[in-house]
């Protein structure tokens, strides 16, 4: 095939002039070449001039192909501009329907689920050791040889599943419940998923959608198991008291059907989903085809973030002699709590306690804007305990990286549509963070002595409007002040 224009011998099928970048296929009359009203270059997004043809900055065209018929019938879609070999896209309903993806859903499953269950049995074994330690000067030798945590309670809080305890001794009865789970036990199926969706989507094609579409296959499938070992999961045990003044104490513990369930689905759809990211090559990581690009990189910067929060939290944990405790595993315990507490301090989030206790209830919030507040008016004793946290404002330089490497990623990446693939980066990322609020909100409620209730966390829809409105700010601006620079750059070297 030939280039009308320049004449240069290009590869049969070719769409483009390997030369002057001219569009071949304009000359077939089973397709046709359209103009796009773009505003920045594909290639460089370098601001392209209204009306014209191909970039004045790179060469690069401006024009899209579409064909209009062919054997295979009418309006069929041509190979994408930056062709990456992908295959149809699929329905979601498709996949349940196809009896190989089924079975290669059901064997990722069944590996995944012996994975966990091992290591949660090996975390078991070494936390009860720690507890029994730390609880034997209080119980003394009736804490010995009792199994406090089994390892289906390490798996169902390792899912950040709440749990109810109960406890039964001669006439009295009470009862403990709790939601959310521990940030530290989410390093277990966080590791066990991402090499999950690397492993299942090496050879799925190189479609980000396709990827994802497949994770969530995966985890609706995960989920369920999970919700239906939920049903099954938790220790029923006797301890024996050796007064024999309350005989002996029952305790056992219950995990609710749903929120296992939709904690399972939530939590393995978001790392399989960036475990797929890992199994792209580097032509489609270069493109944002269907937003593919948009909705996988503010799942895995949202991950980033809170992974380094964490990290930071522990540090100031074991590093601060008066939140420190003797034992470096409860530092690494508390740290990384307040770590996945403090990525969403970093992007302006209020952080609200409300606490009803003996009749009388406190509500207390803070925030890097609005300081301390309580709603008894003690802000003073309260400013003084948040005095050490200034430091806080130094993480915001995380969430301002991260949004700005996704700016200038979708700089170079763009199809055309910048502000939309921006847009849907934001939104993504901001129901990531929200959903994350919503599994992670932290209620203790019980009756053991008198009626007692904790409350931390987040609002959900606050959330959701400050985390998108952050990532779509410095994103933007991110492709800005790039776009400039680079348009400086080619000024300068002309």
């Amino acid at each position: 095939m030939y280039c009308k224009k320049c004449g240069t011998k290009n590869a049969e099928g070719a769409l483009y002039c390997i030369n002057d970048g001219e569009a071949l296929a304009i000359h077939n009359e089973n397709v046709l070449a359209y103009q796009e009203n773009t505003r920045y270059c594909s290639h460089c997004s370098h601001e392209a001039i209204t009306g014209a043809l191909y970039c004045q900055q790179c060469g690069q065209t401006l024009s899209k192909i579409k064909e209009t018929q062919d054997s295979r019938g009418p309006n069929r879609s041509a190979q994408p501009l930056h062709g990456t070999g992908a295959k149809e896209t699929r329905k979601i309903m498709d996949m349940w329907t196809d009896m190989n993806i089924l079975k290669k859903l059901a064997l990722w499953n069944g590996i995944s689920l012996a994975v966990l269950f091992i290591l949660s049995f090996i975390s078991s074994s070494v936390l009860n050791g720690i507890l029994r330690d730390s609880l034997r000067g209080d119980f003394g030798p009736m804490i010995d040889g009792v199994k406090l945590l089994s390892f289906s309670d390490i798996f169902m809080i390792s899912h950040m599943a709440g749990v109810e305890y109960s406890a039964r001794a001669m006439m009295f009865e009470g009862v403990l419940s709790t939601t959310s789970g521990l940030f530290f036990l989410l390093v277990i199926p966080a590791i066990v998923f991402i090499i999950t969706g690397f492993l299942m989507n090496r050879h799925a094609g190189n479609n980000v959608i396709e990827k994802l579409k497949l994770c969530l296959s995966f985890s609706i499938m995960y989920g369920l198991l999970v919700g239906i070992f939920s049903t099954f999961a938790g220790v029923s045990m006797d301890i024996s008291d050796p007064t024999e003044l309350l005989g002996d104490i029952t305790v056992s513990a219950d995990y609710p059907f749903i929120e296992s369930m939709f904690n399972a689905i939530i939590i393995s759809m978001i790392f399989t989903s960036i475990g797929s990211i890992f199994s792209l090559h580097n032509a489609q990581r270069s493109t944002n085809d269907q937003f593919g690009l948009s909705i996988s990189r503010a799942i895995l910067h949202s991950m980033i973030g809170l992974a380094l929060m964490l990290i930071a939290g522990s540090i100031y944990v074991s590093s601060n002699d008066e939140v420190t405790t003797d034992n470096s595993a409860g530092d690494v315990l508390i740290g990384t709590q307040a770590g996945g507490y403090l990525w969403n301090i970093a992007q302006f989030q209020t952080l609200k306690f409300d606490l009803i206790a003996d009749g009388e209830s406190v509500k207390a919030s803070y925030s890097l804007i609005g300081g301390p507040k309580t709603s008894e008016g003690d802000d003073d004793a309260l400013a003084e305990f948040f005095d050490g946290f200034n430091w806080i404002w130094m993480l915001v330089l995380i969430p301002i990286a991260l949004h700005s490497w996704a700016g200038n990623l979708f700089r170079k990446s763009s199809q055309g549509n910048i502000l939309y693939e921006l847009g849907v980066y934001a939104v993504t990322f901001g129901i990531v963070n929200s959903i994350v609020v919503s599994i992670s909100k932290l209620t203790i409620d019980t009756n053991f002595d008198d009626v007692f209730t904790v409350t931390l966390g987040f609002s959900i829809i606050g959330t959701f409007i400050f985390s998108t409105l952050l990532a779509f700010g410095i994103s933007y601006a991110a492709v800005m002040v790039t776009n400039r620079q680079k348009s400086h750059q080619a000024s300068f070297s002309s």
